[in-house]
């Protein structure tokens, strides 16, 4: 073997130019690679934060969906108690049942109002509509006194008829109106929570 050609091709420029460029391209892979890896890891970081951003969203919006149907089921339950043609002995008496009723359907409202944002804008629609329908029963039911022994009803059998028929339209608006946008509602909610129905 002849060494002084070997260490003249060592010496070369075409050697040291591919030596320079095999170590050039390592350290550029190397460079290249510790960024990809860094952006990979960030985005691995706002992955992971987002998600659980969404699972605590989601948790809080279960926990309201929770807490105003709860609310609306008291109070649908209240409108049907006071609604019924005939009241049960032992019950509170009507006069009471309305006052609770102005103060559950307050509550409902109250709750829901600055919570909309938790819900789309189909929802926000339903219980508006909800809402209404309930003020509406809840004025029919008010027009007139409530009590039937009232002094006026005895002297006044005209009025007692426009009484009761204020108080039947109350009831079919509940039986249908506000029974089937509670429906509706509930399956709207079972949507959100990604209960199948």
């Amino acid at each position: 073997m002849d060494w002084e050609a070997l260490t003249r091709f060592f010496l070369s420029g075409a050697f040291i130019s591919a030596v320079l460029g095999y170590v050039g391209k390592r350290a550029v892979d190397a460079f290249f690679q510790a960024r990809a890896d860094s952006h990979k890891s960030e985005l691995q970081r706002i992955a992971t934060e987002h998600s659980i951003r969404f699972q605590k969203l989601h948790s809080e919006r279960g926990e309201v969906i929770k807490e105003f149907y709860a609310k609306l089921a008291v109070l649908d339950d209240l409108l049907y108690s006071t609604l019924r043609s005939f009241q049960l002995v032992g019950e509170q008496p009507l006069t009471e049942k309305v006052s609770r009723l102005a103060e559950k359907f307050n509550e409902v409202r109250d709750y829901f109002l600055p919570r909309r944002v938790f819900f789309s804008a189909e929802v926000c629609r339903l219980v508006d509509e909800i809402l209404e329908v309930a003020k509406g029963i809840f004025f029919d039911i008010t027009t007139y006194k409530v009590d039937i022994n009232h002094p006026e009803y005895q002297f006044n059998r005209e009025v007692l008829k426009e009484r009761h028929e204020f108080w039947e339209k109350a009831r079919a608006t509940h039986q249908k109106q506000f029974a089937e946008l509670k429906a509706k509602l509930e399956g709207e909610f079972r949507a959100l929570l990604g209960i199948d129905a």
